[in-house]
C-alpha cells in the first residue's frame, strides 16, 4: 500500500538514487553526452536531495520510496517516480496531493517542464494544466526548450 508522508532525514539516501535515477532516464536520453558527464561529476541530484528533503513529500511502498513531490508555495519545483512504479496510479497520487497543498493557500500552481518530456506534459495536460509560456531554459548549461504551466485549482 502506497502511503504519502513527509520526508525524513532518513529518506535522504533514497531520494538520491531516485532523483538521479529519474533525470537519467527522462532528460538524459535528450541531452548531449556532455551534459550527462557534468550531471554525474557534480551530482545536482543527490545536492537537491540531501539539501531540500525537508520539503519533499514522498511516496513509500512498505519502507521503499516509489516517489516525490517538492513544493513551494504555488509552484510545483519537481515531481519524480521510481521508474519501475510508473502506470499505478502513484504519479496521479502524489499530484493529487501536491495541488491540495497548494489549494490550501493559491488558488492557481505552477510548475515547470522541458519539452522534451512528452509524457509529463500530457500527464499535465491530462489533468487540465496548460502551458502559459514556452521559453528558452537551461538544464547544466545545455540550452533547452522550457514549459511553464499553470493549472487553476480553486477561484480566488
Amino acid at each position: 500500500m502506497i502511503r504519502l508522508r513527509v520526508a525524513s532525514e532518513g529518506d535522504v539516501p533514497a531520494l538520491q538514487t531516485l532523483l538521479r535515477n529519474s533525470w537519467l532516464t527522462v532528460w538524459a536520453p535528450a541531452l548531449s553526452f556532455p551534459t550527462v558527464q557534468r550531471f554525474a561529476a557534480e551530482d545536482p541530484a543527490g545536492t537537491y536531495a540531501s539539501e531540500r528533503w525537508r520539503d519533499f513529500t514522498v511516496a513509500d511502498e512498505d519502507r521503499a520510496l516509489r516517489g516525490m513531490f517538492h513544493v513551494e508555495g504555488a509552484h510545483l519545483h519537481a515531481i519524480h517516480l521510481d521508474h519501475m512504479a510508473r502506470r499505478r496510479g502513484i504519479g496521479s497520487l502524489l499530484m493529487d496531493e501536491a495541488e491540495r497543498q497548494i489549494a490550501r493557500v493559491h488558488p492557481e500552481a505552477t510548475l515547470e517542464v522541458l519539452d522534451f518530456n512528452e509524457g509529463a506534459i500530457a500527464f499535465y495536460r491530462q489533468r487540465n494544466w496548460r502551458v502559459v509560456r514556452a521559453y528558452a531554459g537551461s538544464e547544466l548549461g545545455e540550452p533547452v526548450a522550457t514549459l511553464e504551466m499553470r493549472k487553476t485549482l480553486r477561484r480566488p
